[in-house]
């Protein structure tokens, strides 16, 4: 993911609309494809690691990335808003799933 490895152990990408896009172009360049759904990992446990945007399309929004256990999307068990800069996302994406491991 964007040139570089994300070790994701037992888990699997179940959904990709992040790796497509080119972060370091300005929000204004790519608001229309910043949804809420860009990624999902799913554990073999079935825990969940999943990055949107939010507010959806808009361009004052923010990446979140979530890790939730036991489909319990209002307790997840690790939250982050990184920069829209891939290797904040990356370090937000392993440390979310460090802790769903």
């Amino acid at each position: 993911m964007f040139g570089q490895t994300l070790a994701l152990g037992d888990a699997r990408i179940t959904y990709d609309s992040l790796s497509p896009l080119d972060l370091r172009q300005s929000v204004a360049a790519l608001v229309d494809d910043l949804g809420e759904d860009l990624l999902q990992i799913t554990c073999a446990n079935g825990d969940i690691v999943d990055v949107g945007w939010y507010p959806a399309w808009h361009a004052q929004g923010r990446l979140r990335v979530v890790a939730v256990r036991g489909q319990d999307w209002e307790a997840p068990v690790f939250s982050a808003q990184p920069e829209k800069d891939p290797q904040a996302l990356l370090q937000a994406l392993r440390a979310a799933l460090a802790s769903v491991a």
